[in-house]
């Protein structure tokens, strides 16, 4: 049990254990537990299901987490909050004073490992954090929540995808704090890495030629630190070299940084193999960037009814990029929305000195001034959903339900 804990805490570069509870003698009674198990990384605070998730949008997840929700108001509408900030893969054990079986049946529902009434013992305490550990809970779902998978993909080549797949990676890691992996699945032409002044890793090859050798290490040795919340994995293998990728790896590799990040952006190539449908079927959002043109209009138009065919639940955004750079020969964008069926969501105007400068040096376009940043800046936002939506839609969903 201690070493199975110790083992993930290096690997995972993150606390084993942290608690957020109110009262002195259940705290009192986790650091009795904590030290009977040795779990040397555990950190136990005086604080509640609130604290929890003012502290982890700001910092790394631990593996397992402890909240106290005696006095939430709405503690459903709480984890759901808490659950938007955790990473993928926490283990989440409640505490709470209520001895209540629907809303214990509810917890579960919600994602909760175990709900555990006080006065906690040590004893019972002690089972729940070994089960959670060795993922035997009683009540633990099957299905553990996952990271949602973002794909970029440009409708035509030099349209800028790679550029606003850059972007949308660094806002959400740089404003929303979570975690986020950029990965590049064009492995000789592919530009992410180069766009943030990185040097891919080698292992990509590896892992979409022999999927067998995809696991938790693998990841560790082959994604590239870009800052404590964004991590890249891409290559650049020689051009003289036939990639042969296996058809599950893709699939295999997105479950594997799905169960370690909040957001996976994929930056497609504009290709429909097996491996970019594997990704499409998969992806609860799909950027599709485009230009002003003829060619642009078409095939955006097919692309957008491929995904009606592929993955009808996922939100597509179509983004107009470098609006304006050619105005007399563009197509008006009332036309181009007639053309494709449905409306554009966003229009990036052209902006070459911006632009041209940031990717030139390294840094995403997002990270600068400017309107395109600023668009850049408001998709992110838009993927991740209203930062002020949270408990105010939460606690209007519980009063429709109650009325």
């Amino acid at each position: 049990m201690s070493r199975a804990l110790a083992r993930d805490g290096i690997a995972q570069e993150r606390l084993q254990l942290r608690a957020f509870v109110a009262d002195a003698e259940t705290r009192a009674v986790i650091a009795q537990v904590a030290g009977d198990l040795m779990i040397t990384g555990a950190s136990i605070h005086n604080g509640t299901v609130r604290d929890a998730i003012t502290v982890l949008g700001r910092e790394r997840s631990p593996r397992i987490l402890i909240v106290d929700i005696s006095t939430s108001e709405l503690p459903l509408s709480d984890i759901d909050e808490l659950a938007e900030v955790c990473e993928p893969g926490v283990s989440v054990i409640a505490i709470g004073e209520r001895n209540d079986v629907g809303l214990f049946r509810e917890l579960i529902h919600h994602g909760i490992t175990d709900y555990l009434v006080k006065p906690v013992t040590a004893t019972l305490l002690q089972r729940a954090l070994v089960q959670a550990v060795e993922g035997q809970a009683p009540h633990q779902r099957q299905t553990g929540r996952l990271g949602r998978i973002v794909a970029v993909m440009g409708a035509r080549g030099g349209v800028g995808a790679t550029m606003v797949a850059t972007s949308l990676a660094w806002s959400i890691a740089t404003s929303r704090h979570r975690r986020v992996v950029l990965f590049d699945l064009d492995l000789q032409f592919g530009s992410v890495a180069l766009a943030l002044d990185l040097d891919p890793a080698n292992g990509l090859r590896d892992a979409v030629e022999n999927p067998s050798r995809i696991d938790g290490l693998y990841l560790d040795r082959t994604l590239v630190r870009h800052s404590d919340t964004l991590y890249v994995l891409g290559a650049e293998e020689p051009l003289d070299d036939v990639v042969r990728a296996d058809r599950d790896a893709v699939g295999l590799l997105l479950q594997e940084l799905q169960a370690k990040f909040h957001f996976v952006i994929v930056d497609l190539p504009r290709q429909i193999s097996v491996a970019t449908q594997q990704v499409l079927q998969s992806a609860t959002n799909l950027v599709l960037v485009s230009d002003l043109s003829l060619a642009g209009m078409r095939d955006t138009l097919r692309i957008v009814q491929l995904m009606h065919a592929l993955n009808v639940g996922c939100t597509v955004n179509v983004v107009i990029n470098k609006g304006g750079e050619y105005r007399a020969g563009e197509i008006p964008k009332s036309e181009f929305e007639r053309g494709i069926g449905r409306s554009v969501d966003l229009v990036l105007p052209f902006d070459a000195r911006r632009v041209c400068a940031a990717i030139n040096s390294g840094r995403p376009v997002a990270s600068t001034s400017g309107p395109v940043a600023e668009q850049l800046r408001e998709l992110a936002e838009r993927i991740c959903g209203n930062k002020a939506a949270g408990r105010t839609g939460l606690f209007k969903r519980l009063l429709a339900m109650v009325r």
